[in-house]
């Protein structure tokens, strides 16, 4: 099947534009869906996710406006996603080991028993005498 083998207004798949499931694209149910467009935050399969993002418009426009925001590729698939988002938790942690005992900042985690005045704030503390 190819791009607008079926009519306008055909019934759609269930699994229409989910991961694994039929792509996106209108008039078209290719199977399986394994490129996410964070444009319309739906899945499209390889050949729909190559013609539509480099579709010169819509690969310039991703390029100059959102590709300096995201940091990423209008499409992806699961593997670069999941790679991009390890790296992130990464980078994140140590950005905070190094700056944390600089700017005070409280260990993530479990929290230790909770400061005397918070309790009382909470109302969780005996009262004084």
């Amino acid at each position: 099947m190819s791009y607008g083998d079926l009519p306008p207004g055909a019934p759609h798949k269930p699994n229409k534009g989910l991961e694994g499931g039929a792509c996106n694209r209108e008039r078209y149910q290719a199977e399986p869906a394994l490129f996410y467009n964070h444009g319309s935050y739906a899945w499209y399969c390889i050949d729909c996710a190559r013609d539509i993002g480099q579709d010169p418009v819509n690969y310039r426009d991703w390029e100059a406006r959102w590709r300096p925001r995201c940091g990423h590729a209008q499409f992806e698939t699961r593997e670069e996603i999941d790679a991009r988002e390890a790296w992130i938790k990464t980078v994140d942690g140590q950005i905070e080991a190094i700056t944390g005992p600089v700017f005070g900042w409280p260990k993530r985690g479990p929290s230790k028993q909770p400061s005397l005045a918070l309790q009382r704030m909470l109302g969780k503390a005996p009262r004084r005498g």
